[in-house]
């Protein structure tokens, strides 16, 4: 899967969902990211593990922070960016949901049964000290025997060799006023991977271009990442229905636990 979301890079290792394009991005959001396996595959996981507080890191327009709330978690979502945060607040009411915008560090210490990062989250700390440093807030904000869950795109599967227009390219909008969005993998420096976004206006004929970069982290990297920020008992699959992880897996889906 092409990666669907626009990011522009801080200091602190964060990406911020980029406001410079031809379209509203945050608002189309939703629509570039139909798909809910993830989702489902977080929603259940929570149920699982009877988490009575779940903390939504980069919860993005908040469809999984709502999710969980709809089944009963207390949930706290953090995001960096404040209009993703106006997305997701305009939803509406829905169980039991505290928005905060900003990082790592707004999450409370020793709050969490469940850390979640979905939407390929993990995958903007570019570098190793912002990725631990992560994993380390993670920890901190998790109650003993807590679990932390993510998905990072899986290396070995070389998905950026798909990110071309022919494969990646989609319309969003209606009207008088859709654009075309794709992306272009520019270069690829192991466990970096930068490609360019494109959008055109298909009325205006206004063309943007945002460049970023992305950490395709190995399992073996991720797993030594893991027992370094002190998790033990880390589970690796390959896709949301649970299968193994192979060298066609797209995904590498990871859960640990905090010892209690």
């Amino acid at each position: 899967m092409a990666p669907a979301l626009i990011w522009v890079a801080r200091a602190d290792g964060w990406l911020v969902g980029c406001v410079v394009m031809a379209f509203e991005f945050q608002a189309a959001y939703d629509e570039l990211n139909p798909a809910d396996d993830d989702y489902r595959f977080y929603a259940d996981l929570a149920a699982r593990l009877a988490a009575a507080s779940v903390i939504d890191l980069g919860c993005g327009t908040g469809t999984l922070a709502r999710l969980l709330a709809a089944r009963g978690h207390r949930v706290v979502g953090i995001d960096p960016d404040p209009d993703m945060l106006r997305v997701a607040e305009g939803k509406g009411a829905c169980g039991q949901i505290e928005w905060r915008l900003g990082y790592r560090d707004r999450a409370d210490t020793g709050a969490a049964d469940l850390f979640v990062m979905s939407g390929h989250v993990a995958q903007v700390f570019l570098d190793d000290e912002a990725w631990m440093q992560v994993l380390r807030d993670a920890r901190r904000a998790l109650r003993p025997g807590g679990t932390i869950a993510f998905e990072s795109r899986n290396p070995a599967a070389r998905g950026w060799e798909r990110w071309t227009r022919d494969q990646t390219l989609r319309t969003v909008g209606s009207g008088g006023d859709r654009t075309e969005f794709w992306h272009e993998t520019v270069d690829v420096r192991l466990p970096l991977v930068t490609f360019d976004t494109w959008t055109t206006n298909l009325t205006t004929g206004d063309r943007h271009r945002t460049r970023n970069t992305l950490a395709f982290r190995s399992l073996d990297a991720l797993a030594d990442s893991l027992a370094a920020a002190g998790f033990a008992d880390a589970t690796f699959l390959g896709d949301w229905d649970r299968s193994e992880v192979t060298a066609q897996s797209r995904e590498i889906i990871v859960t640990a636990r905090r010892p209690a």
